[in-house]
């Protein structure tokens, strides 16, 4: 087995875990909840929040399950979700957007269609002691539009901690290169194996830890 994975490679791996039982749900569900751990080692700055940016792909769906996780934990955690949640893409990210919206007494779930919007809860990138950026994963092609743009931007100038889940938003994980803009983050929290564009572009990345997600031998390719 090598030790880092394209996000194609990944792509296969993820369908033969399924094939073999393991669904994308639970996959999720162990991404989620190793960002979530990794958040918690952070003490010191847990006391300020946790602002969890996310995307209408699966990386804003390991965001919501690590959402979840951190409130659980009596962390004061809060949801800015990038568009509407009728547009989120994938099942999985679906069904942990359900889960955090019903969640109306241990966090606070927010959604922006626009720059304009965004705006408006730029306090909350500036506030909180922690922000887990889980916009883009592996999936992020061509120019970065609105609202992810002036997201990124914002998380970029906020003095809070940054950690990006499975690569820091806007960075090409097969290259390393920065697609017109990207998250700089200070820990980055990637599945399985490095993807190559995190060991290319480690200025971004921050500090990188590689966490197991269950994917059984058997799926490797």
């Amino acid at each position: 087995m090598g030790k880092t994975i394209t996000p194609e490679e990944m792509r296969v791996v993820e369908e033969r875990s399924a094939s073999l039982g393991v669904s994308r749900l639970l996959l999720m569900e162990n991404a989620g909840c190793a960002v979530a751990k990794a958040v918690l080692r952070l003490r010191a700055l847990l006391k300020r929040g946790v602002l969890v940016v996310a995307g209408l792909g699966n990386n804003g769906g390991d965001g919501l399950v690590a959402a979840r996780h951190l409130a659980g934990e009596g962390v004061s955690v809060k949801v800015l979700l990038l568009g509407r949640g009728e547009d989120i893409k994938g099942e999985e990210a679906a069904v942990n957007w359900g889960i955090v919206c019903k969640m109306t007494r241990s966090l606070t779930t927010l959604n922006v269609t626009s720059r304009e919007a965004l705006f408006n809860y730029k306090g909350l990138f500036e506030e909180c002691g922690i922000i887990v950026d889980a916009i883009f994963g592996t999936g992020v092609r061509g120019e970065i539009r609105e609202p992810y743009a002036t997201a990124i931007d914002l998380i970029n100038s906020s003095k809070a901690y940054k950690v990006s889940v499975d690569i820091p938003s806007g960075l090409d994980p097969l290259t390393g290169e920065v697609r017109s803009k990207a998250v700089k983050a200070d820990l980055t929290i990637t599945f399985h194996k490095a993807k190559p564009g995190l060991l290319r572009n480690k200025e971004l990345v921050g500090k990188l830890v590689i966490a197991p997600i269950g994917i059984p031998p058997e799926a490797e390719i």
